[in-house]
């Protein structure tokens, strides 16, 4: 099992299980994640989403590389890798609000797996890194849209341009998580955000809800067509491919 469902109060937890790929996020996995959150959105009975992941070493890797290299070696395009992992816009489109609960380290597409999320308590701990570049690409999953929305595009591009790992407590004086807590605690404290949600009108999160996704999208406006050019551009070029066996030579 990859992904565990569970209730808990409000909420419900969903866990990443994938310690064989350091949690990392391929296509299939990322259509069952998108299910869950669907399913949960739909029921009456929850009020919020908590994710986290097994260990405290990492939330999740990023992409899954060879899952990505081997779509590569199979002559994907760019544009056909981006539709494989549409089933996340189900983060954003959520009536229920999502917590991340960040247990361990998140790097490149864990980053945008955390910008997805309407809260994120991080552990004291946990590093995070947007290395994307590193891997001769830029961010796939509207990432670096959403970094400029959350922290500005100064902090942004010091981030996406340096690929630099940071702390729990500079990811939180830039604004990319909403709060800090002790190790092994970010698990409950997403829960009992979900519990203090809870004692407001289902309808009115929800409609609170749809309005903010409402808003960002018209503040986006073609960014996101923008980014998604910029993916397929990059997409399996010399950079990317080195970078990719560069990864795997290493495992």
């Amino acid at each position: 099992m990859t992904l565990r469902v569970e209730a808990a109060g409000d909420a419900v937890v969903l866990t990443i299980d994938r310690p064989e790929r350091r949690n990392a996020i391929d296509s299939g996995f990322a259509g069952r994640l998108g299910e869950a959150i669907r399913r949960a959105s739909a029921d009456p009975r929850v009020r919020g989403v908590v994710l986290t992941a097994t260990s405290s070493d990492v939330f999740v890797a990023g992409g899954d590389i060879r899952e990505l290299h081997a779509l590569a070696a199979g002559g994907a395009e760019g544009g056909e890798v981006l539709r494989l992992f549409e089933g996340l816009a189900a983060f954003e489109e959520s009536e229920v609000p999502i917590v991340a609960a960040v247990q361990g380290d998140a790097l490149g597409g864990g980053c945008e797996l955390l910008l997805l999320c309407d809260f994120v308590v991080v552990e004291e701990h946990a590093a995070l890194s947007f290395r994307h570049v590193k891997m001769g690409l830029s961010p796939a999953w509207g990432g670096l849209t959403r970094l400029c929305e959350r922290v500005g595009p100064l902090a942004a591009a010091r981030l996406l341009l340096t690929a630099e790992r940071i702390d729990a407590a500079e990811a939180l004086r830039v604004g990319l998580v909403s709060e800090v807590v002790p190790t092994g605690a970010a698990r409950s404290r997403a829960i009992a955000q979900v519990g203090r949600i809870a004692e407001g009108p289902r309808a009115s999160v929800a409609a609170m809800k749809r309005s903010l996704l409402k808003v960002r999208e018209a503040l986006r406006a073609s960014a996101a067509e923008v980014e998604r050019r910029a993916f397929t551009e990059q997409w399996n070029g010399p950079e990317h491919r080195r970078a990719m066996d560069a990864f795997l030579s290493k495992k």
